[in-house]
C-alpha cells in the first residue's frame, strides 16, 4: 500500500473519532498517567532546561495541554485537520495564552520545521501509526537541538485490537510485543537511549479497571551534542 494511502486511512480513523476521542477508553489521560508524566518522566535530569516541546500526533491536544500546564511551551503537530479543530476547541486561550500552538502536518515530512527548533519531542500512542519510523526519527533528530530529548510513550498492542488487517500489516510498529524495536530504531537514527521501561503505575491502573490488556511503556532518548 502506498504511503499516502496509509496516511489517509489513519486520518479517516481519527476523523470519525475526533469529537469523542478524549472520552474513549485508553485515549484520555487519567490522573494516574498525568502523575506518571510529572513524577517519572518530566523529572528526569534530561529535562533540565527544556522549554520548547513538539508533541507529535497531538490529536485533540490532551498531552499538549498537560505539558503546557507543567510550564512548557508546546507545539502540537497532527496530520488530521478534524483532530486539530477539536484540539483548538478544547484549548482555552485564556488559560494557556501563547504557550500552545497547533500545526497541521505529517511528521514524515522533513520541511515542516527548521533544524534545531525544539528541546524535546514527545509522542503518546502514536509510533504505532508511522508507516516509515526511520524517516520520522531522522526528522526528529534534525528538528531537535543538541542534547535534545525524545520521549515516546506507547503500548504493546495486540493485533486483535486493530479493526483493519491491511493497515496492521503495512505499519511496522502497529502491534509490537517488545520495547526493543523502538529503542533499536532510535539508536540507528543517532539517538542514545536513556530510559526504556514499563509504566508500572499506569499499567496497574489499566489492569485493575479492566480498560486495557496492552502494557504501556516509555522510551527516552537523547541527541548527544557532537564535539
Amino acid at each position: 500500500m502506498k504511503n499516502d494511502n496509509l496516511q489517509s486511512i489513519v486520518n479517516k480513523i481519527y476523523f470519525n473519532e475526533a469529537e469523542q476521542y478524549e472520552s474513549q477508553h485508553g485515549h484520555g489521560i487519567s490522573d494516574i498517567e498525568s502523575l506518571t508524566w510529572q513524577s517519572d518522566i518530566l523529572s528526569l535530569a534530561q529535562f533540565n532546561g527544556v522549554q520548547e516541546i513538539l508533541d507529535v500526533g497531538a490529536g485533540t491536544g490532551l498531552l499538549t495541554r498537560l505539558l503546557a500546564h507543567f510550564g512548557y511551551s508546546v507545539t502540537g503537530l497532527d496530520p488530521s485537520d478534524d483532530m486539530l479543530k477539536q484540539a483548538i476547541k478544547n484549548t482555552s486561550i485564556e488559560k494557556y495564552g501563547e504557550s500552545i500552538k497547533f500545526v497541521l502536518g505529517d511528521t514524515h515530512q522533513s520541511d515542516i520545521f527548521q533544524a534545531s527548533s525544539f528541546d524535546c519531542v514527545v509522542s503518546r500512542q502514536v509510533v504505532c501509526h508511522f508507516y516509515d519510523p526511520m524517516v520520522v526519527f531522522g526528522n526528529w533528530y534534525t528538528w531537535l537541538k543538541d542534547n535534545g530529548v525524545v520521549v515516546i510513550t506507547d503500548g504493546l498492542w495486540f493485533r486483535e485490537g486493530w479493526s483493519n488487517d491491511e493497515l496492521v500489516d503495512s505499519l511496522p510498529l502497529s502491534c509490537l510485543q517488545t520495547r526493543a524495536t523502538v529503542s533499536y530504531l532510535l539508536e540507528k537514527s543517532g539517538f542514545r537511549i536513556i530510559k526504556n521501561t514499563l509504566l508500572n503505575k499506569v499499567n496497574e491502573h489499566l489492569i485493575a479497571t479492566g480498560k486495557s490488556k496492552s502494557l504501556r511503556y516509555v522510551v527516552v532518548a537523547l541527541k548527544d551534542k557532537v564535539g
